[in-house]
């Protein structure tokens, strides 16, 4: 069996990178609200924070993730506050149970069963989910692309795009002017402390354009674009194009 290479920071990932995924994870929760998004999947969901976000914010989500280690420490978190849970604690529930998906088709009960404002966990590696075709509203891959091979990556984007329509990519981007430079340049150095797999993973990514470059090899439709990390990253909202003839 494949070593967790999460292991041994799982522990600490929360105390040490909260300051500065919280901003990117916000965002994601604003862009789901904004576009009604409201049943995700974190494919990558590392230790549930993104999750939590989203909760807190009214947007239903299911993480998913392949690190055994970082699964421990998202059920094991205190997180941000979920004021949803207290109404369901009191017997209500954070979403409606009849959500119904856009072009008006309902997902089946069996298919896909309500949510309940306690998120689900599992373990699943993120090139095969075990979900139906359409099973989500969004996808959310953050900050998880750039570390992986290049056909790993395609493939994780690919099943996203099998079970959800669209898919929010938060990830790094090539720099456009001279005032993005020196935050593109100074991700390096997290990046290169991740590892020298996780850096050559991430070299490869941004020669290949970021996650920009992602989205254009793919064919995706990007229907909204914010900058983060002073610029050195991009949230985009992306879906299927959408075939004629």
């Amino acid at each position: 069996m494949t070593a967790d290479p999460y292991a041994r920071i799982a522990e600490w990932y929360d105390l040490l990178l909260n300051p500065v995924l919280d901003g990117v994870r916000r965002a994601v929760a604003d862009a789901c609200r904004a576009e009604g998004l409201l049943r995700v999947l974190d494919a990558c969901c590392g230790t549930g924070r993104q999750c939590a976000v989203l909760r807190g914010a009214g947007v239903a989500c299911v993480g998913a993730d392949l690190s055994p280690a970082m699964l421990g420490a998202a059920r094991a978190a205190i997180r941000v506050p979920r004021p949803c849970e207290r109404d369901a604690a009191r017997g209500g529930d954070c979403l409606p149970h009849q959500h119904v998906a856009r072009g008006g088709e309902s997902p089946s009960a069996a298919a896909f069963p309500p949510f309940s404002c306690r998120f689900p966990l599992l373990r699943a590696d993120a090139r095969v989910l075990p979900f139906p075709d359409n099973a989500f509203d969004a996808v959310v891959l953050s900050l998880a692309l750039h570390e992986m091979p290049e056909a790993v990556g395609n493939a994780a984007l690919a099943e996203a795009l099998r079970v959800a329509p669209r898919v929010l990519l938060a990830d790094y981007r090539l720099a456009e002017r001279n005032l993005d430079l020196p935050a593109t340049l100074l991700v390096h150095l997290p990046e290169r402390l991740a590892g020298a797999e996780h850096y050559r993973n991430f070299r490869g990514f941004m020669a290949r354009g970021g996650v920009e470059g992602l989205a254009h090899r793919a064919g995706l439709t990007v229907i909204r674009r914010e900058r983060l990390f002073g610029g050195a990253g991009a949230l985009l909202l992306a879906e299927r194009k959408i075939r004629t003839g």
